[in-house]
């Protein structure tokens, strides 16, 4: 049983190409006393404090792979974390072959880890492998969003910096699913898991595709996101006539009731 309110706000919704009207790549689930981060795009930490919300009240930060307009803003949100003098811990969750790319990226800054206010812990994700807390079950799944530029890596002598992610949340008698970028809708099909609020991105997936899929698994509610400026907000008005679920369209603040 769920104690205690949980909500899903956008942080950042624009897609891999920057936005002038919205953030990068980040969303914020809000479990009262503490907050759980998922990706850190550009313009996440400045979304973030506008919101009112202090930096050392996040205390894990989930992230789905690492193109730049995914974890750009880390090192941003760590120095803001450092400079309010916290000492509480912030873990960070990635793909183990991510681990000394963002610690370097970290350093590379002065970052250095031994000498913020505060101790950072990675802790590597493993697909299909749950982390929970007293309120919520975040479970990773693999995505094959970034698997041709990891082959491209490995043929060339570059290194490996992991997969992609879709992260499915339980949260009390709620479940969402953050699709982070596919390589198709293939990627989701195989989730298992209930499915209540899927917050799925538009750059990589047929809209057409995904409306059939949506009634076929009853999800409830569907959040369009990871937007470029060109998209065609018309998309919403298209669904009501092809699924049944209630659709949106994500804006930078949008904040969804888990409850």
């Amino acid at each position: 049983m769920n104690p205690m309110p949980i909500r899903l706000i956008i942080l950042g919704s624009s897609a891999g190409l920057a936005s002038a009207h919205r953030a990068s790549s980040s969303y914020l689930l809000d479990c009262g006393d503490y907050g759980i981060m998922f990706d850190c795009g550009d313009g996440a930490t400045r979304n973030f404090l506008s919101m009112g919300f202090r930096p050392e009240w996040v205390t894990h930060l989930f992230i789905s792979h690492t193109h730049a307009d995914h974890i750009c803003g880390v090192s941003y949100f760590v120095q803001q974390r450092h400079l309010s003098r916290t000492d509480v811990p912030l873990a960070i969750h990635c793909a183990p072959e991510a681990v000394d790319f963002l610690t370097d990226v970290l350093q590379s800054g002065y970052l250095f880890l031994k000498r913020l206010s505060f101790d950072l812990v990675f802790d590597p994700v493993e697909p299909l492998t749950p982390w929970r807390d007293d309120h919520v079950t975040v479970t990773p799944y693999p995505t094959t969003h970034v698997d041709p530029m990891r082959a491209y890596a490995r043929e060339h002598g570059w290194p490996d910096r992991g997969g992609c992610t879709a992260f499915h949340i339980s949260a009390g008698n709620r479940s969402v699913l953050y699709s982070a970028d596919l390589g198709s809708l293939d990627d989701l099909k195989s989730i298992p898991d209930r499915i209540d609020w899927l917050v799925i991105e538009t750059s990589h997936v047929n809209l057409g595709d995904l409306w059939p899929w949506v009634d076929e698994r009853n999800i409830q509610q569907v959040i369009l996101t990871h937007i470029a400026d060109d998209f065609d907000l018309r998309a919403a008005d298209d669904a009501e006539t092809r699924t049944s679920a209630k659709v949106l369209i994500a804006n930078d603040g949008l904040t969804l009731d888990l409850n």
